[in-house]
């Protein structure tokens, strides 16, 4: 890969994000959260609500997209400030105060948190990042409410439930189930998505508060994933609720929300427990390595033949870019990796990245064991659930050649 290649990469992927978000006049986050009817352009749930928005704005793709933009303020601080000021702007609008002075969401923006399931909670991972980094005490006090709802097992939540009684269990290693809305498990209870969505959050939070014991659950659920989801060929199942009863199939996205997921969280696990997860993180990449396309992609089944249904997508592949640059980066995989995550970044921008946006976003894929992976009317343009990896995918990019930089400086 040429050094012209990348830099016309990272060149084309920055003015995407910047009139995506910085410089968009509509995506303005505190005008849109203040407004039930006005969606950001990436929000393809929003945009089709009915009574409600699904989610609200607090929802895990704005979360992603936020958390990305938040990545590339911390790639380079003094020049990159603008996206601390976009993101705190989202963050800011999304939290009220009572009577008390005590902060937290506000319902009417941020929906059904505590009683709806996995992925309501993963923009607080975006949140404590934040709380940690700025001794920020109003995010840190929303943190530690909803950390509450996770952990407590006397907290009784606005629907009369005990989340880590009812919903996380002893037989599927601690995990909670992806969903606990109206009281049921889904079909399958433990997703890769869900171990994305709650997982950097627990354990950030456990970290700098020195919960011990989270931080063993954090690794003992890990640890079941690994153990339970895996196939022989070292991919992941999208879900399960044993190692016998599965929903069998190699969605690369699940298994890139699983990816960042063990990324984001050896950040914060004690050394003790480093050696398991960069074991697993290894198995995890080279199992995905079988199956990257000659073009540097993955397909939106990773194990499928690339077709008109079955495309290469934009939202897994960059969550792998992610994934394996921040491996390389922080010493958890060696260098040979990271040429596999650069080809795969400059693929995206020269593929599936032109003036009209980036496009093979695969929407939506429901973990029930039924090939629901392959719906052509899903392969959007712009959408949350790709963009905001794409930024975390650049984010990393950016890192990279500040290292190399950082290299020739010595």
């Amino acid at each position: 890969m040429t050094q012209e290649r990348i830099n016309t990469a990272i060149r084309k992927s920055k003015e995407y994000i910047d009139g995506l978000s910085i410089h968009s006049t509509v995506n303005v986050p505190a005008d849109v959260v203040a407004d039930a009817h006005k969606y950001f352009t990436w929000d393809n749930e929003k945009r089709t609500f009915g009574e409600q928005p699904y989610l609200y704005d607090w929802s895990y793709y704005n979360g992603v997209v936020m958390e990305g933009l938040y990545d590339v303020y911390k790639a380079d601080p003094e020049n990159n400030g603008v996206y601390l000021d976009y993101v705190r702007e989202y963050l800011d609008a999304m939290i009220t105060a009572d009577e008390n002075g005590h902060k937290s969401l506000e319902f009417s923006r941020a929906g059904y948190v505590d009683y709806h399931g996995a992925d309501c909670y993963k923009t607080a991972a975006l949140l404590v990042r934040l709380g940690i980094d700025e001794k920020n005490e109003d995010y840190m006090q929303v943190c530690q409410d909803l950390y509450r709802d996770l952990t407590d097992t006397s907290y009784v939540n606005s629907k009369g439930h005990i989340v880590p009684k009812e919903y996380m269990e002893e037989a599927l290693g601690y995990n909670y189930w992806h969903s606990w809305a109206n009281h049921k498990p889904p079909r399958f209870k433990v997703w890769l998505d869900g171990i994305y969505m709650l997982q950097p959050f627990i354990s950030h939070y456990a970290a700098e508060t020195k919960d011990a014991a989270q931080l063993a659950l954090v690794q003992e659920r890990l640890n079941w994933v690994e153990k339970n989801l895996i196939a022989p060929d070292g991919m992941y199942w999208h879900a399960a609720n044993s190692k016998d009863d599965l929903c069998k199939f190699h969605w690369t996205r699940a298994m890139g929300w699983y990816g960042m997921a063990m990324a984001d969280v050896m950040e914060a696990l004690p050394e003790e427990y480093m050696e398991k997860r960069k074991e697993a993180l290894k198995i995890f990449v080279d199992g995905m390595l079988k199956y990257q396309d000659e073009s540097g992609l993955w397909a939106n089944v990773a194990d499928w033949e690339v077709t008109d249904t079955n495309r290469l997508e934009v939202s897994g592949t960059s969550m792998m870019v992610y994934t394996i640059l921040k491996g390389v980066r922080n010493g958890w995989l060696d260098e040979s990796y990271r040429d596999a995550a650069v080809k795969a970044f400059t693929a995206i921008t020269e593929l599936k990245l032109d003036g009209d946006g980036l496009h093979d976003i695969y929407f939506r894929a429901s973990a029930d064991n039924t090939d629901n992976y392959q719906s052509v009317k899903y392969y959007m343009t712009d959408e949350g659930k790709g963009s905001g990896p794409f930024i975390m995918a650049y984010s990393e990019m950016l890192k990279m050649e500040q290292g190399k930089q950082n290299s020739r400086n010595f």
